[in-house]
């Protein structure tokens, strides 16, 4: 049994991420389309990665359990990097916290009891909750409310507002982080987030194509450019690795700097 790399969600950052760091390692890779599984895992496996593949719905919690025990079965967990997620544009509020709020506290939760020294979580979140502010009388419930609770916790909030929504899942996701990293550091274990800005993958472009204000965004970011994949992947193999092992329980905010440009510089967006 060796070590295993598990990557929950292949889209453009996952699939960067699982070729980054899961050469050498067993990887399983997760997603709730078939068909984007399907071609991801052949790439990798075609340019000599060892790959399993497993489709996953996260919101639901058999399941994400479904999964860890595939990635159990395989070996020791090494790394966990969860991407899975729904853009504004993708689906409606409903659907949004479902996936990306409570599936992200689903995935922490059943990928707990395998942790074990040197094991490391990485969940994207994003700049977001930035540039949306969450209710501050929310945020110790989004943090420790219990996994089942989260929607009750939610209410009615942002039930027509899909910007909204997203913002507030990935506030959560930064907190769920926060509030795991004791349980996770029992076990040795280290867990982090990390917040993108504006990335070139699908969704992005589907983001950008449907805001101004993404496009705004884009042109206020002090870097001169969106950010790739691999901007995110590099991260992510610092992050599990010994350069990184006093880091835990934090948000990494990689966006080119348009979050420090937007809120002390421009005023466009």
């Amino acid at each position: 049994m060796g070590n295993v790399v598990v990557v929950v969600g292949v889209g453009g950052m996952g699939l960067a991420c699982a070729r980054r760091i899961g050469a050498g390692q067993r990887l399983l890779l997760a997603d709730f389309d078939a068909s984007a599984l399907e071609s991801a895992a052949s790439v990798l496996t075609n340019s000599g990665y060892d790959v399993r593949t497993i489709v996953v719905d996260v919101a639901h919690p058999w399941s994400v359990e479904n999964l860890a025990s595939l990635a159990s079965s395989m070996g020791e967990l090494r790394a966990l990097v969860h991407t899975a997620g729904l853009s504004p544009t993708m689906a409606e509020p409903a659907r949004i916290f479902a996936v990306d709020l409570v599936g992200t506290a689903l995935v922490i939760d059943a990928f707990l009891p395998l942790a074990r020294p040197g094991s490391v979580a990485v969940v994207i979140a994003s700049m977001a909750p930035q540039l949306v502010a969450t209710p501050v009388e929310l945020e110790r419930s989004l943090a420790t409310a219990r996994t089942d609770e989260l929607l009750d916790v939610i209410g009615e909030l942002h039930k027509d507002d899909p910007y909204g929504a997203y913002a507030v899942s990935k506030r959560g996701n930064q907190l769920r982080v926060e509030a795991a990293v004791s349980a996770w550091g029992e076990r040795g274990a280290r867990i982090v987030s990390i917040s993108p800005g504006l990335i070139h993958t699908g969704m992005g472009v589907k983001e950008e194509n449907a805001s101004d204000q993404v496009v705004a965004l884009r042109e206020a970011t002090p870097m001169g450019r969106v950010g790739t994949p691999e901007d995110i992947a590099a991260a992510v193999d610092w992050l599990i690795g010994p350069a990184a092992s006093f880091i835990t329980g934090i948000d990494l905010r990689i966006d080119g700097g348009v979050v420090s440009a937007v809120r002390y510089v421009s005023t466009d967006c």
